[in-house]
């Protein structure tokens, strides 16, 4: 193993006790210093206004408790393409309010991968608007959270959405159908809906019959699935599938 370097010495030190010194330094260091306090879970909202800037291309905050002012500060890291949210149980599901997430693509239109797991502030105005502003994202992260099938109709005019993650909400079939009939059916991968209860056979056969280069595909512990569910999961199993989980009642 090759001994730290001075600089990243110092960065150890400085980040034993956050300054407001922080917001003088050089961007280079301060992306070294988001990256040691936001895995320690020392970032908060003061630290962050200190160290956001328009060169960061990262920002996960999942093991950290800020608030929606940190939402607000956000349109200063302008080029920013990804942004993970902490979740429950570290904050309560309520943590969020749904005006401080509709903040979320304002000011960020690169975003190409968000995180807002087990939030009840994600709601279908929230991910209308992120679809809105933020139309190269990849990869969302909305799992038990209140969307209908608003969200997925919202969802199915991006054309380079690669994963999806809505596992434990209240999709309908007909939200899958609409999700999988637009721009997203060609681009998806991966796809999450397990836990989904309202779901039945004929989303797995929408999915089947219009995601043709999905690669992953989990749909365990959904209820009203049957037989014919575990049939198609098998014809996909034989094809690309790397990963395939289902539950059949």
């Amino acid at each position: 193993m090759e001994p730290s370097s001075l600089r990243d010495l110092c960065v150890d030190k400085v980040s034993l006790q956050p300054s407001p010194f922080y917001a003088q330094l050089p961007w280079m260091l301060k992306n070294k210093l988001l990256h040691k306090l936001t895995r320690r879970g020392k970032c908060n909202d003061e630290v962050l206004s200190w160290l956001l800037h328009s060169h960061l291309i990262e920002l996960d905050v999942r093991e950290c408790v800020i608030s929606g002012q940190t939402l607000k500060n956000l349109s200063r890291a302008k080029n920013l393409r990804e942004l993970f949210l902490p979740e429950p149980p570290l904050v309560e599901r309520s943590h969020f309010s749904e005006s401080s997430l509709l903040r979320v693509g304002e000011g960020n239109p690169h975003l190409r991968v968000v995180s807002l797991n087990g939030l009840c502030g994600v709601t279908d105005r929230v991910v209308m608007a992120l679809v809105g502003s933020c139309v190269w994202l990849q990869e969302l992260h909305i799992s038990a959270t209140p969307i209908t099938d608003h969200a997925l109709a919202a969802l199915a005019t991006l054309t380079h959405l690669a994963s999806l993650n809505i596992a434990k909400t209240q999709v309908s079939d007909v939200g899958i159908q609409q999700l999988v009939c637009g721009g997203v059916g060609n681009s998806l991968r991966e796809l999450r809906i397990d836990g989904c209860a309202r779901l039945t056979d004929y989303s797995i056969e929408s999915l089947c019959h219009y995601c043709t280069h999905l690669s992953i595909l989990c749909f365990h512990h959904c209820p009203r699935l049957s037989e014919r569910s575990q049939t198609l999961a098998v014809q996909l199993k034989s094809q690309s599938v790397k990963q395939l989980t289902w539950t059949i009642y």
